[in-house]
């Protein structure tokens, strides 16, 4: 496990300020960049065409791909920490009659809009590390999340999923970030910190004649795989099946890389070959035994 951090420049700050990992839904939501009610919900297709289709460079697809092919239309599912929950109202959209939805809060405007678009949609509060889910369920998602746990919350996060699944139940599992490897470390501790701190601290200097403060924000941790599934072990959850998706969204990151990528047809086919030990979604399928 390794602590994951992201580099900002602050315009009404000279010195460096450290932010701590997101506690509570409304930080989390700001960090997410706010959950606002758009023209997007207007209509369900305007709402998927921005929430859905492409968002992410297709994160939310990928996830969508591997969910239906592990889980059951007829099952009794719950989401944890479903955010804005686009994924879980497309599941909706196709059949899966017999999704509830939840998270730490939800805003009032958010959710009257959600309703109104989606009648069937429904939702409750649970913060899974207080406490298992109020039944048990068929199956459990659980997408983008994980990265935000040190390694006991991780503990307490498998052992109530647990106790809300029933027998032989499953768990769909997305780890939320690229995995703890030396790759990640250069990429984001190494090359963004330096592009942040220096590069365009540097060229706004020259442009603005201040010097910018540095926002170092503690985002998360990293896992590797076998972390992870060790963890899901302790608490009887048995793997049956991982894959790993989006294999650039890492490198996209870095403004020096995304021009190469977006520049040279073969830099991008060499990035999304080697993007392979940094899969930004890593997906799991557990089955309680």
């Amino acid at each position: 496990m390794r602590k994951w951090y992201k580099y900002f420049l602050d315009p009404d700050g000279n010195g460096k300020k450290l932010l701590g990992i997101d506690e509570s839904y409304e930080e989390h939501s700001m960090a997410m960049g706010g959950y606002d009610v758009s023209e997007a919900y207007n209509s369900k297709s305007d709402f998927f065409n921005k929430y859905f289709f492409g968002y992410h460079l297709g994160r939310f697809q990928c996830y969508d791909e591997f969910i239906r092919t592990h889980v059951n239309k007829e099952d009794n599912i719950l989401s944890i920490a479903s955010g804005r929950s686009a994924n879980e109202l497309y599941l909706i959209e196709k059949g899966y009659n017999n999704i509830t939805c939840s998270d730490l809060d939800i805003s009032n405007n958010m959710y009257l809009a959600t309703v109104n678009l989606f009648p069937q949609f429904k939702f409750y509060r649970l913060n899974i590390l207080e406490s298992p889910a109020p039944e048990t369920y068929d199956s459990i998602l659980n997408l983008s999340m994980i990265y935000l746990f040190d390694k006991n919350k991780l503990r307490t996060f498998f052992q109530n999923v647990s106790q809300s699944l029933k027998s032989g139940g499953k768990l769909v599992l997305d780890s939320a970030g690229s995995p703890d490897n030396y790759m990640s470390y250069l990429i984001h501790d190494c090359l963004l910190k330096w592009e942040s701190v220096y590069l365009l601290r540097a060229k706004r200097f020259i442009t603005t004649q201040k010097l910018e403060g540095i926002v170092v924000k503690h985002h998360g941790f990293r896992f590797t795989d076998d972390d992870i599934i060790s963890v899901a072990n302790e608490f009887g959850f048995k793997l049956h099946n991982k894959k790993a998706y989006c294999f650039l969204i890492e490198f996209k990151r870095s403004y020096l890389l995304n021009t190469l990528i977006e520049t040279i047809k073969t830099a991008k086919n060499i990035f999304n070959i080697v993007g392979k030990q940094v899969p930004y979604v890593r997906m799991f399928y557990f089955e309680k035994i």
